[in-house]
């Protein structure tokens, strides 16, 4: 017999509270059974066997149908990332080390690759576009070298003081 979150076991009704564990504010329940008992009834004691099972078979090749079109989602995401990191100049080919420690730099992303939900990977993939537009890293790390740089005003007046020492 299944059990729900608290520990009871739930009889013949096993199955259903099995499945929609921890689904249940995707599963209206009365409203699943009066749909497969064509409206009929609410209770899962009052319907038929063939219904019931009908119900079951319904709701686990749906959420199987989830499952793998999340596995596709994901794939596919992590698939992109790693193609704009190979754009932006690393190599990605057996290169793990290399992704992990570029990935984990609280400016990129402060996770690993598989760490990441869908959500988190599709931000990643606009923030390495941006990177790419400007350069890739090549040009980042130029950037980063560079002096700052001092405005005009105040080269003047340095170069106004030095003048006045040399007098």
């Amino acid at each position: 017999m299944a059990k729900n979150s608290t520990g009871k076991s739930h009889g013949r009704f096993g199955r259903f509270f099995g499945l929609i564990n921890g689904r249940e504010k995707y599963i209206d329940k009365d409203e699943m059974v009066l749909q497969f008992t064509n409206g009929r009834t609410t209770h899962l004691h009052e319907m038929k066997k063939a219904e019931f099972e009908e119900m079951c078979d319904c709701i686990q090749e749906r959420f199987s149908q989830d499952r793998q079109s999340y596995k596709e989602k994901i794939r596919r995401a992590r698939s992109s990332v790693l193609l704009r990191i190979a754009r932006i100049g690393i190599n990605t080919i057996d290169n793990w080390d290399e992704v992990n420690a570029f990935l984990l730099s609280p400016k990129i992303a402060g996770k690993l690759l598989y760490e990441m939900n869908i959500d988190e990977l599709n931000e990643l993939i606009k923030k390495l576009e941006a990177i790419a537009r400007k350069g890739g890293l090549k040009a980042m790390e130029r950037k980063e070298d560079m002096p700052p740089i001092i405005p005009q005003q105040t080269i003047t007046t340095t170069l106004t003081t030095n003048n006045q020492y040399k007098s």
